[in-house]
């Protein structure tokens, strides 16, 4: 089963902010969305600021991001990018973007680009992510 799944790696400039196994990503460029499985070839992508998703185990895992740079050999996939904002439900990333717009800091351009992060990943929720009824959330 260890063949199956693509470690996933997210570093900010803070540090690891993740390290789990998950079986495939959905991660957005400027050409559109680009899949990653394990074994697949080796890849090098420009991430645009949105939406990463995760396939595991357990279920969806967010990772909302300000773009960045991700490399992958088929084994593992790392993502470099200066924000990233994690959770397991569409709720849990928006609570978590709140949070992060909710602290006090002196850059504003940093305010910006996390209330411009956080428009473009509710409206791709809202248009990719159903329910747990399965209804598109709108």
């Amino acid at each position: 089963m260890a063949d199956e799944m693509l470690q996933l790696v997210v570093r900010t400039p803070e540090g690891c902010v993740l390290d789990e196994r998950v079986g495939s990503l959905r991660v957005p460029t400027d050409t559109g969305q680009v899949g990653l499985r394990p074994r697949c070839e080796p890849a090098a992508l420009v991430v645009e600021p949105g939406l990463v998703l995760g396939e595991e185990e357990a279920g969806m895992r967010f990772i909302a991001t300000a773009g960045g740079l991700m490399r992958c050999d088929g084994r593992r996939a790392v993502l470099l990018t200066p924000l990233a904002v994690l959770g397991r439900s569409a709720e849990s990333v928006c609570e978590e973007l709140d949070r992060a717009l909710g602290t006090s800091s002196p850059d504003l351009e940093l305010r910006a680009v996390l209330q411009r992060l956080e428009k473009g990943i509710l409206q791709e929720l809202r248009r990719s992510t159903p329910d747990a009824r399965g209804a598109h959330l709108d």
